[in-house]
């Protein structure tokens, strides 16, 4: 008999009893699909170095570094408020921790998209943004069912986008005064390529490779509002990026009774900085600032290192196979070595965040209710963060609850994923900027059985 390590094994064996023809549509339909997405999958990352990993909602706080990071998350992590380093159940493959890719022994298709609305207030004036972005793009792929599984993914990893003005008088009793206006934009992508073993009988070991490469913008421009000056003088900084990543991660599951399991997890980043090649030029553009007066370049393709935050996360989870799960995540990110880009000689804290989820689905062998084939998920997360907008030590916090649902389509391998998320970052008495966002993720899974041949007994 075939053991049972996952929630889609479990689904695998007791949808024998249920209808028998779900293989027979994998095998002809799906992997038609899959293949044609996989296919999709390489010519999308082939044109992504032509393309910026930033989404259009503005964020004050993406100056530190390399702008504010994404997370790891698929759109199944989102609705559990980003919780990944202990649990996944077979279906969805886990990008959080790459030891647990392993417990897919189906190949699996992902995407996921977001929008995100943004509302955001200081004393003087209130904003409100909407934007949007590609959550991720998967394909896990087992390569020993059961002992090794690969995944290889595009996501963005960091991104920028701010500005800012500030005036400055010239004199008392004139009317002259400088405009300065502050201004970043562009963002970071990074492809994977992940690999998951089990040894021995319930540990995981698994190591993700990435490749981050992008350009990210930083200019400062001043201009003259006196009578007669018709152009402003722009010091741009402009940074491409290209190195690779590591991240190792690690599980270990054990199995007490009544189906119930006891999972735990650990991941490290391993690399601490990254290498890039940097271009400053001094430029002179119209009032407008279209057309280019004059151009003065200072340092032209001089490589530098971009010091990274690096992350160590542990999790754990209790699980009923197949019916619910319930789990913690802890995340100690240092950003003690990462440029705050303020002029201050103040060091970045050491930022910590905590999230709770749970997921629970009524009962999958159920024909007559669909909504009880349906998997429920919901969560909540608290960041202490690095931001300290004010100056004044006192770093903005992001919390926030997460749900959402998983809605199966013609069979256990196929979802599709719709997850809510609102929060709060900073508060205005404490950090000057305060920042509430509601984010809705779309995403879609694809199954289909690869490289094996189905037996029904």
């Amino acid at each position: 008999m075939k053991k049972i390590t996952t929630f889609a094994d479990l689904k695998d064996i007791k949808g024998r009893n249920i209808n028998r023809m779900i293989y027979n549509q994998l095998t002809h339909l799906n992997k038609k699909v899959l293949a044609s997405l996989g296919l999709f999958l390489t010519f999308f990352a082939s044109f992504l170095p032509t393309t910026h990993a930033q989404t259009i909602v503005n964020s004050p706080l993406s100056y530190i570094g390399m702008g504010e990071l994404y997370t790891s998350d698929t759109p199944s992590n989102s609705m559990m408020g980003g919780i990944g380093v202990s649990n996944t159940n077979g279906i969805y493959a886990n990008q959080i921790n790459p030891a647990l890719l392993v417990r897919n022994h189906y190949t699996m298709f992902e995407v996921g998209v977001n929008t995100e609305l943004k509302n955001m207030q200081d004393f003087r004036q209130r904003q409100q943004v909407l934007g949007g972005n590609y959550q991720s793009v998967n394909l896990t792929v087992p390569v020993i069912p059961t002992r090794w599984t690969m995944s290889f993914g595009v996501r963005p990893y960091s991104t920028v986008n701010y500005e800012t003005r500030s005036y400055r008088r010239l004199n008392v009793l004139g009317v002259d005064s400088l405009l300065y206006t502050y201004k970043g934009d562009g963002g970071v992508s990074k492809l994977t390529i992940s690999n998951g073993v089990r040894i021995g009988k319930e540990l995981y070991v698994g190591l993700e490779m990435g490749f981050l490469f992008g350009a990210v913008n930083r200019n400062v421009g001043t201009q003259n509002l006196s009578d007669g000056q018709y152009y402003k003088v722009q010091l741009e900084n402009q940074a491409h990026y290209g190195d690779v990543t590591f991240k190792v991660g690690t599980a270990w599951r054990k199995v007490l009774k009544n189906d119930i399991v006891l999972n735990l997890g650990a991941t490290m980043d391993l690399s601490p900085s990254l290498n890039g090649k940097i271009l400053k030029r001094f430029v002179t553009y119209d009032l407008g600032g279209l057309n280019v007066i004059n151009s003065d370049t200072l340092v032209k393709s001089q490589s530098f290192t971009q010091q990274l935050p690096v992350a160590s996360r542990v999790g754990f989870s209790i699980e009923r196979l197949a019916h619910w799960m319930i789990g913690m995540d802890y995340v100690r990110t240092d950003w003690s070595k990462v440029d705050n880009n303020l002029g201050r000689s103040s060091v970045l804290p050491v930022s910590q965040q905590i999230s709770i989820g749970a997921e629970f689905t009524p009962d999958f062998e159920s024909i007559s209710n669909y909504f009880k084939r349906v998997t429920y998920r919901v969560g909540v997360t608290q960041i202490s963060t690095p931001y300290d907008f004010a100056g004044n030590g006192k770093y903005a916090k992001d919390q926030s609850v997460s749900m959402g649902v998983a809605l199966p389509l013609r069979n256990f391998l196929n979802y599709v994923n719709i997850s809510y998320q609102i929060g709060r970052r900073g508060l205005l008495a404490d950090n000057l900027l305060e920042e509430q966002y509601h984010r809705v993720t779309l995403g879609l899974t694809l199954g289909d059985i690869w490289f094996r041949k189905i037996k029904i007994d």
